[in-house]
């Protein structure tokens, strides 16, 4: 088992781990609303809570509406008993946001006067570079480094699972094989997570909706590169070693116009990601560094910009309806920095709803994020909070506890 990945761990209903994911679950739990809930015994449920504020990660505060007699008190997570690091590193860009337990922001290097942070060939580099930034955000915004809790990142290459090694990542080739959460275990006995990025903006999606069993949803990061993310039933679906999604590497009808890891030629990253379109009006003569420069020329009406947008939306869209045709999903978000772009999202969604058999297109929602800006770093960060608070760490720490006690 990858003590990294205890969320996905099995944990015994009525433990004291699951009596916080139930507390964290609901505006309105008090003791008695556990009892009913979970089927314990008052008196069990009341030595679970107890052990909950011995380990600072519960207390009472306020009433439930009454149901006859004296108000129960309602509990609630404390979410100043630590905080955890949500990171997004992309091709050209990075940022860190800090979160206490309860997903509140404490710190955001985007906005914060810290350093900014490169993206080296070298991981363990980048990896000292992100503990440091972690480390002056937590003093920028007052807190005891000793309350670190953990992190997730999200990378926009695919993550072997559960190990969390990086592979073939076409942004950083030199970061192959990169073992992200052990070198991180040489600052911190903290668990890290690595993610693919857009799994962390399907979760960020789901959460958004409301995370229910029900959310079947495709998250599509357009950026430099392509990625996607999938929610089934509720839950991140990776596949067996981390690899489900890869759209990017899917051999399309067009021509490469930019280097790929992959090996397959012309992939649907190297013809259609916004790297591939800003390499194609470069080549045509257009001032297109990257994508947020070919969104803009495409904002402008620049004819050249809005011919090949809409012929990469088309392919991408093309790539993407037999995905739909065969998931069958209640959404289809389109996220990252070519999210902004009209000409583009309006190309995919009429792809898909072209080609989409009529009973998948019937109930199917394409758009773009909400905010694009966060939608990645909030997936991170929730994806670390379900991680730190799981119901088998919670046991785990709380059986650490009673062994130090007895030992002491």
């Amino acid at each position: 088992m990858n003590p990294n990945h205890l969320q996905d761990s099995d944990y015994v209903a009525g433990s004291a781990g699951d009596v916080l994911r139930l507390i964290r679950s609901s505006d309105a739990m008090s003791r008695s609303t556990l009892a009913r809930t979970t089927g314990l015994a008052p008196s069990t449920v009341s030595l679970r809570v107890e052990a909950l504020v011995a380990l600072g990660l519960v207390r009472e505060q306020g009433t439930e509406d009454s149901r006859g007699g004296r108000r129960a008190r309602r509990l609630a997570l404390a979410g100043d008993a630590g905080f955890v690091a949500g990171v997004d590193v992309g091709a050209n860009h990075v940022r860190v946001v800090l979160s206490d337990l309860a997903g509140r922001v404490l710190a955001d290097s985007d906005t914060d006067a810290t350093r900014a942070v490169g993206v080296s060939e070298d991981p363990a580099e980048t990896v000292d570079a992100l503990w440091a930034a972690i480390n002056e955000l937590a003093a920028v915004a007052g807190l005891d480094p000793d309350r670190f809790r953990g992190a997730a990142i999200g990378i926009p290459a695919p993550i072997e699972y559960p190990s969390g090694r990086v592979v073939t990542p076409s942004f950083r080739p030199t970061w192959h094989e990169a073992d992200l959460p052990g070198l991180f275990a040489r600052h911190t006995p903290a668990p890290v997570l690595v993610e693919n990025d857009a799994n962390l903006i399907a979760l960020y999606e789901s959460t958004e909706r409301g995370r229910t069993d029900e959310n079947q949803l495709l998250a599509i990061k357009i950026g430099t590169r392509i990625g996607c993310g999938i929610l089934a039933s509720g839950r991140l679906h990776r596949g067996i070693g981390g690899a489900a999604g890869e759209i990017s590497h899917m051999a399309v009808a067009g021509e490469s116009v930019i280097a790929c890891t992959c090996g397959v030629p012309n992939c649907l990253d190297s013809v259609a990601s916004g790297g591939a379109i800003a390499a194609k009006l470069r080549a045509l003569g257009l001032d297109a560094a990257g994508a947020s420069d070919v969104v803009a020329l495409g904002a402008r009406g620049e004819p050249l910009a809005l011919d090949a947008l809409r012929e990469a939306g088309a392919m991408i869209g093309q790539s993407l309806a037999g995905i739909v045709n065969f998931f069958n999903p209640r959404e289809v978000v389109l996220a990252g920095s070519m999210s902004a772009s009209l000409p583009l999202v309006a190309a995919i969604r009429a792809e898909l709803f072209q080609k989409c058999l009529p009973l998948v297109a019937h109930d199917l929602e394409v758009r773009a994020t909400r905010d694009a800006r966060v939608a990645g770093i909030r997936g991170a960060t929730l994806l670390a909070l379900d991680e730190v608070l799981a119901p088998a760490r919670i046991d785990a720490l709380l059986r650490e506890t009673a062994d130090d006690v007895r030992t002491a």
